[in-house]
C-alpha cells in the first residue's frame, strides 16, 4: 500500500487545484461584471452561459479525475468506490441537478406541481430544489425525486414582459410608420399595447412586450433592420 500511496501524482493534484480555483473566480466575476452589462441580450445569454458553465466544470473534473487515474489507476479506484458508496444519495442529487441547470428546465419565479408537492420555486442548487408551497411554507426537494417527479410545469399568463427597443431609420419615418412596423413584427405580442417615443432625428424607441423572453434578440434584430431601408 505504501508503494501505491508514494505514487500519487501531488504535482498534477496541485496544478489542477489552480486551475479550478482560476476557473472558480473567472466564473464569478463574468457573472458579477459581465452578464450584468448584456442588458437586452442578457436572458438569452445566460441560458447559453449556464450551459457552458456546467460543460467548463464537466470537462475539468473528467480531465482531473482521467490524470489521475491514468498516474494511479489502484488509489483512484478505491477513491472514487469509497467516495461514491459513502455519498451515493448525494451524488445522484447532483447528477440530476447539473440535468435540471443544464437543460433549463426551471427558473426561480416559476411555479410547478408534482405529485407529492406544489409551489413556487425560490431557489435551485446543485442537489437540492427549494419551493414555497400553497401554505406558504419553504419546501426542500432533492433534485433526483424531483427529476424523476410526475412534474407540471404552470405558465402563467401575466408573464410576458415589456421591452425597450431603440429603432434608428435613414428614411423620414413618423411614429404612425414604426408603429405598424412593429405591430408586423412577429415577435411581439400585438394584442398589448405598443408605445412609440420619439428620442430625436431618426430616431425612436419601442416600447412592447415580447411573445418570448428568448424573442428579444431577435425583435432587436427586426428593427434595425429599419437603418438601412430607404
Amino acid at each position: 500500500m505504501e508503494n501505491y500511496i508514494d505514487k500519487i501524482p501531488y504535482s498534477y493534484i496541485v496544478f489542477y487545484t489552480l486551475i479550478g480555483i482560476f476557473l472558480f473566480f473567472g466564473i464569478r466575476i463574468f457573472n458579477g461584471y459581465v452578464i450584468p452589462l448584456l442588458k437586452e441580450k442578457q436572458h438569452s445569454v445566460a441560458k447559453s452561459w449556464q450551459r457552458l458553465k456546467i460543460t467548463l466544470w464537466v470537462v475539468y473534473f473528467t480531465m482531473f479525475y482521467a490524470t489521475l487515474f491514468q498516474a494511479n489507476m489502484f488509489i483512484t479506484s478505491i477513491f472514487t468506490l469509497i467516495i461514491l458508496g459513502l455519498g451515493w444519495n448525494y451524488w445522484r442529487n447532483i447528477f440530476s441537478g447539473i440535468l435540471i441547470k443544464f437543460n433549463n428546465q426551471f427558473k426561480v419565479g416559476d411555479r410547478i406541481s408534482t405529485d407529492f408537492t406544489s409551489g413556487i420555486l425560490k431557489n435551485i442548487y446543485l442537489d437540492e430544489t427549494e419551493l414555497i408551497n400553497d401554505e406558504g411554507e419553504l419546501v426542500s426537494i432533492p433534485n433526483y425525486k424531483l427529476n424523476l417527479a410526475v412534474l407540471k410545469h404552470h405558465f402563467k399568463k401575466n408573464t410576458i414582459e415589456t421591452h425597450l427597443f431603440r429603432v434608428k431609420t435613414r428614411s423620414n419615418l413618423n411614429s404612425e410608420a414604426i408603429y405598424q412596423y412593429a405591430i408586423d413584427c412577429p415577435y411581439i405580442s400585438a394584442n398589448q399595447e405598443i408605445t412609440i417615443i420619439k428620442k430625436g432625428e431618426k430616431k425612436y424607441a419601442v416600447k412592447a412586450s415580447i411573445i418570448d423572453n428568448s424573442f428579444i434578440e431577435k425583435a432587436q434584430e427586426f428593427f434595425s433592420k429599419l437603418e438601412s431601408k430607404n
